[in-house]
């Protein structure tokens, strides 16, 4: 499975309004994704197969529905749902190929095809973005892309990361960013700064990527991850939702302090699901926390 300019994005007028239903599709992915840890496979692959989720998602849904499918042995329609995921952006071929969930397609005639369907769509795609900020996205991704996240040794990363905050600065000033995905990857690249600077500088990246693509959903998400990075960093409350901490001496999960008047159809505007799936998530982080 598929498993994120200096005003607030609540009071900016540049996302299109959220799907009337948004909210209802946000909890039935939350109980799709709940079904999918309890290996209900069929259950997972209806609710992320559900109408309004697909209409209101994202490639990652369809993608996620197929995963499930494939499990289920619902080969047939995995591959209708995978192929409907790339039509619509899925991009990560790596991925796809190594996805345990998708093993049982991948002795089919028509696996060979939708691989090589994925590739030739990710190339047209890479060729329209300033090749050195992908890279860098890409590289950033991978730092954090482990298993174990404790074993990672942050003094290497902030190195890393500090250097290509830098180039990104350098790129956007030259005015190399002109696609929605290139200021999307460099706010991506500045949301794992470690300064309000930093926070803000992602904050108004992402907002001009929703500017250029009012229907980009990872980089509305970032936008309100990147405020409520922000405020959190400067001890007052979040907007949306969407940052946790380890509770005082603890090993913990908490929900960030949340302010009261930002309302689920907000939320829904930029891409966050609402806060009862949010608390839900915290339950499911401390459980595998407890477990390990």
């Amino acid at each position: 499975m598929v498993l994120a300019i200096g005003c607030q994005p609540a009071r900016s007028s540049a996302p299109l309004p959220a799907p009337r239903d948004a909210t209802k599709a946000a909890l039935i992915r939350a109980d799709a994704r709940a079904a999918y840890q309890k290996k209900s496979y069929a259950e997972c692959g209806r609710l992320f197969a559900d109408g309004e989720v697909l209409a209101s998602g994202s490639e990652g849904d369809a993608y996620d529905a197929a995963c499930c499918h494939a499990l289920d042995a619902k080969v047939d329609a995995a591959f209708e749902l995978l192929a409907r995921a790339i039509e619509r952006g899925y991009r990560d071929v790596e991925h796809l190929e190594r996805d345990g969930d998708l093993a049982g397609l991948r002795a089919d005639a028509r696996w060979a095809a939708l691989v090589a369907n994925a590739k030739a769509a990710r190339e047209a795609y890479v060729r329209t973005l300033n090749q050195e900020l992908f890279t860098m996205y890409q590289e950033d991704q991978r730092d954090r892309a482990v298993a174990d996240p404790s074993k990672i040794d942050w003094s290497v990363i902030a190195a890393r990361d500090a250097a290509r905050r830098e180039r990104t600065t350098q790129i956007v000033a030259a005015g190399g960013a002109k696609a929605a995905d290139d200021y999307f990857h460099a706010a991506m690249i500045f949301q794992h700064g470690d300064t309000i600077e930093d926070f803000q500088t992602s904050h108004r990246l992402a907002l001009e990527a929703v500017k250029l693509d009012p229907r980009h959903k990872r980089a509305k998400w970032l936008a309100a991850a990147s405020k409520d990075r922000e405020l959190m960093n400067s001890g007052k409350p979040q907007l949306y939702g969407t940052q946790f901490r380890k509770a005082h001496g603890s090993d913990t999960w908490v929900l960030y302090d949340v302010d009261p008047s930002v309302t689920d159809e907000e939320r829904a505007k930029w891409n966050v699901p609402p806060l009862a799936v949010t608390r839900k998530r915290v339950d499911a982080m401390n459980a595998a926390e407890h477990a390990k």
